[in-house]
């Protein structure tokens, strides 16, 4: 090894911490990637209602309301906290941003070719289109089930 000594400095710009609000596009990204917060607090309370339907006992031929008292604690009192119920509006709200954002990315990101011996494109209008569909699709899925299990 050398032992030449270097005296060159190097270069650390300095950052302020709100560096990405002067610029509408990171200003924008920033805000969509913090809609993972949301996400997070959307998959811990399903896993916690998951979680107290498993604590409930539901080995007898009819259910009680002391058998069922784990679950019917997360639905009556830890889901209708109006705490919790406004962050479930503003978790909606940071997901369904989030879709759209992620709708209008997958054109860009994923190249889908119309077939093997062309190199053109689906249109990103489809492709968005399709995305949309399949979550209209999902979402009328899921309502069915919800009301049908009423």
């Amino acid at each position: 090894m050398s032992d030449v000594k270097n005296f060159r400095k190097p270069y650390n710009p300095r950052f302020e911490a709100t560096w990405w609000t002067k610029n509408p596009f990171y200003f924008r990204y920033m805000l969509r990637e913090g809609t993972a917060a949301c996400a997070l607090f959307v998959a811990l309370e399903l896993l916690l209602g998951v979680f107290m339907f498993v604590l409930s006992d539901f080995s007898g031929d009819v259910a009680t309301a002391k058998s069922a008292a784990p679950y019917l604690w997360w639905v009556q009192d830890f889901l209708g906290n109006p705490l919790v119920l406004l962050i479930n509006l503003a978790s909606l709200g940071g997901v369904v941003f989030h879709a759209v954002t992620w709708f209008a990315l997958m054109p860009k990101a994923v190249r889908v070719f119309m077939n093997k011996t062309t190199t053109d494109l689906v249109p990103e209008m489809f492709v968005m289109g399709s995305l949309y569909a399949a979550a209209a699709g999902a979402t009328v899925v899921i309502l069915i089930a919800a009301f049908a299990s009423m």
